[in-house]
């Protein structure tokens, strides 16, 4: 990879960070706590972690005929998915019947994992239907 390539990656992967940032203080907020509750539950600032992978996979001429991944759920605090416009692939559970995401187009998937929902439901002062914060990317768009 070329040092140009590698730069833009960079500033590319520090303005991903910064987008969690924020989706982490909407969160917040939007679960009664103080804005920065979930962002210095991660660590604050000297603690952010941020994995960046890029995949690309050629589409399929039988589509029918593959398998993905299994039934999963993401372990991590937020996952930012960067979908092709053209491609569906993602699917949520909603209730007993899985959900296939519709892409759109200049937007990210974002996902909400495991760890939001630990530091949720335990801290705190009620738990009702925390469970299915995952939901949420079918009713909002951000």
């Amino acid at each position: 990879m070329g040092r140009a390539r590698m730069e833009a990656t960079e500033k590319y992967a520090c303005q991903l960070i910064s987008l969690c940032q924020v989706l982490l203080k909407a969160m917040s907020s939007s679960l009664g706590l103080e804005e920065d509750y979930l962002h210095n539950a991660f660590g604050g600032s000297d603690g952010i972690s941020a994995t960046m992978r890029v995949n690309y996979y050629p589409r399929c001429p039988q589509p029918e005929l593959t398998l993905g991944l299994s039934s999963h759920s993401d372990p991590g605090g937020i996952t930012l998915l960067l979908t092709d416009d053209n491609v569906e692939g993602t699917q949520v559970r909603k209730g007993d019947a899985w959900v296939t995401v519709q892409p759109v187009p200049g937007s990210f998937l974002v996902n909400v994992g495991d760890q939001i929902q630990v530091i949720a439901v335990a801290y705190l002062p009620f738990s009702v239907n925390l469970m299915y914060m995952y939901h949420c990317i079918l009713d909002y768009l951000v």
